[in-house]
């Protein structure tokens, strides 16, 4: 298959059987190539290629050493269910330290302008940076 047909096989299927090493990872390149974030699970020698190859490569515990070194994330079970948790969770992180930052950002808003303006009003410095950083 060419490359783009085999982009197109890729989008569409949802599994890939008796596919070698190199396939594996041409498969993923294609898809990471097509804007597509990819990620793989292997627990064998013959998928250390493709997990390095992912954006994002797991494994299981009970993988060869191979396969562990090359993964990203090895999982303790073989349970995808605890990957998905887990990005539920850091998504949930993420939206609080944006809440965050924008919480101290507005609410610091009326100090830094008090000073911006008194630095530019007064002849002189109403506070050190040093003493604004404490």
């Amino acid at each position: 298959l060419s490359d783009d047909e085999l982009t197109a096989a890729a989008r569409t299927a949802t599994i890939f059987a008796r596919v070698s090493p190199e396939q594996k990872a041409r498969i993923i390149t294609l898809l990471r190539k097509s804007g597509g974030a990819v990620g793989f699970m292997g627990d064998g020698v013959n998928d250390a290629l493709a997990l390095h190859k992912a954006d994002i490569g797991i494994s299981v515990d009970s993988a060869t050493d191979v396969a562990k070194d090359a993964a990203d994330v090895v999982l303790m079970d073989k349970d995808l269910g605890v990957l998905a948790e887990g990005v539920r969770e850091g998504r949930r992180i993420f939206a609080n330290t944006i809440k965050y930052v924008l919480m101290g950002t507005s609410s610091n808003f009326g100090n830094m302008f008090s000073a911006a303006t008194a630095s530019v009003v007064l002849s002189f410095l109403p506070m050190l940076p040093g003493q604004i950083l404490l």
